[in-house]
Order: structure tokens, then sequence, then C-alpha cells
């Protein structure tokens, strides 16, 4: 598994938010933004469910979160509601990160069968502990600097760091299940 397929339904998962943002930051209107980001958002959820794909629990989040949180920067029209609401989404997707079992869905076969549960539990709570630091970092950004500050943080930081995070684990999973195979292929030949 290379490393841009297994980073596709991260990436996936991040459009709707990133429509939002260079569209704001772009045109500086924020229903427009706010109703493209939404429209990106149910469009992928529609697109999963007709072709019968898995629909996880963080994905559920995600579409009720992108559309109720659109919906209210579009009644609103306020930047500071539309700043805010990243980091609401951050610590609703942080919390259902730290309390479920939400990277099966994405995990190849591979690595559920070679992997203990327990470590895939240590990466699913560090997840959701980066969320929650991303929320933070998002809430003092939107509240002590510009819109146009805001808007460049909100397009680059986090989106830097879920994808160092995702490389990170990625190597890291990748050595971990090779190690195992390799570990059981040697105890087959000595044994």
């Amino acid at each position: 598994m290379d490393f841009l397929k297994a980073f596709r339904p991260i990436a996936a998962d991040m459009a709707s938010t990133l429509t939002f943002v260079v569209l704001f930051w772009a045109t500086g209107n924020v229903a427009i933004a706010a109703g493209v980001g939404v429209a990106v958002g149910i469009a992928q959820f529609a697109y999963r469910k007709l072709r019968g794909q898995p629909v996880g629990p963080l994905q559920y989040v995600s579409l009720v979160l992108v559309v109720v949180t659109g919906a209210a920067t579009i009644l609103t029209h306020d930047p500071h509601f539309v700043m805010i609401k990243s980091s609401f989404v951050s610590f609703a997707v942080g919390t259902v990160m730290l309390t479920t079992r939400w990277q099966y869905p994405y995990l190849p076969q591979i690595v559920r069968d070679n992997l203990p549960d327990a470590t895939i539990r240590v990466f699913e709570r560090a997840w959701g502990v980066l969320l929650y630091a991303l929320a933070i970092a998002n809430f003092i950004v939107a509240l002590s600097f510009s819109t146009d500050a805001w808007a460049w943080y909100a397009a680059v930081v986090p989106n830097v760091a879920l994808v160092v995070a995702f490389a990170i684990q990625y190597k890291v999973i990748r050595a971990l299940v090779a190690r195992t195979i390799g570990a059981r292929e040697a105890a087959v030949a000595t044994g």
C-alpha cells in the first residue's frame, strides 16, 4: 500500500473544510464559501453511500457538523462564528476519535491482521489528542488575530499537521506490520 493511496480517505475527509477555507479566503464571502463547503460534504457522503462503501462514525459526525455549522454560518454571516466553528468541529471529531474505533474502516486487512488492537487504539487516541490541540490553537488564532491571518492559519497549519501525523503513522504501522510478519515467518522457518 503506497502513501498516497493510504492518504486518500483523509484527504477526502478534509475536502469540504479546504473548500470552505479556500473560497472564504479568495472571495471573503461567508455564504458562498459555507454553501459550497456544505455541498461538497453532502456530495462526498452521498457518493460513498451510492457506491455501497462503508461509512464510519467519523464520517457521520463530519457530515452533521458540516451541514449544521454551514447552515449557521450562512444564516449569521458572522466571520467570527466561521472562524471559531473550526474549533467546535475539531473538538467534536476529536471526541469521536477518542471514544470510537474510527480507524478500522480506513485500515487495510493486512494491518488489522498483524497489529494488536491496543496498538491501533494508541493511534486512534493520538489523533483525538491532535484534534483537540488543533481546536485550541484555532480558537486562540480566531480570537487573537485578523480574519486574513486566521484564513492563512486554517488553510496551512491544521492540514500540514494532519499530513505529518498521517505520514508518521503510516511509516510506523508499515514498520510494525513488516516486523510482525517477519517474526512470524522466522518462527515458521525455525520451528
